[in-house]
């Protein structure tokens, strides 16, 4: 598979994992049955998802523009969401007095993760003008966001097998 039809297959994959992330939710209301850490990430994860792929449109026609100002709102925004979403995850396990999942860590870390990449490339293309990290921020940023459902997945089914097996003694 050349690097050209990678990138393609990437991005497409932006509203099958809007739909996966819901669908994960769905699951996850009625496994937990009840507000938990799971429950509460999983919520902020297809939140956030979903504003990020609805936004795409809107701000790929602003960053079309000629200048610096027009490219900070793209790169800007995802921040913006990135943080909000760190931030909600933090207020929201807060205010229910959860605590917090390996779950929500992950999600947590992979936040900060996409807007580490975001900030650096924006800093390094528009201030700098250079592209040392393109391919880092080009293929990481999908990356991140195609392997974020299924470890979470896996951090998840890990949490309920350790804890049956405290609960109920099963090795």
């Amino acid at each position: 598979m050349d690097w050209d039809r990678l990138e393609l297959v990437l991005f497409n994959l932006d509203k099958y994992l809007f739909i996966g992330y819901f669908i994960l939710l769905i699951a996850a209301i009625r496994f937990e049955k009840k507000v938990s850490s799971v429950l509460i990430t999983f919520t902020v994860v297809a939140v956030t998802n979903g504003v990020m792929t609805s936004l795409v449109p809107l701000l790929y026609k602003i960053a079309a523009n000629d200048g610096i100002v027009y490219k900070f709102a793209w790169y800007g925004s995802f921040c913006l969401i990135d943080a909000l979403a760190i931030y909600l995850l933090f207020k929201f396990h807060n205010m229910l007095k959860q605590s917090v999942s390996a779950v929500a860590e992950l999600a947590g870390f992979a936040f900060v993760l996409l807007a580490t990449l975001q900030s650096i490339f924006f800093v390094e293309q528009y201030l700098f003008l250079s592209s040392y990290t393109r391919a880092l921020y080009q293929y990481g940023i999908p990356l991140i966001n195609i392997a974020l459902m299924p470890a979470m997945i896996f951090f998840w089914v890990m949490q309920n097998v350790t804890f049956r097996q405290k609960r109920y003694g099963v090795s």
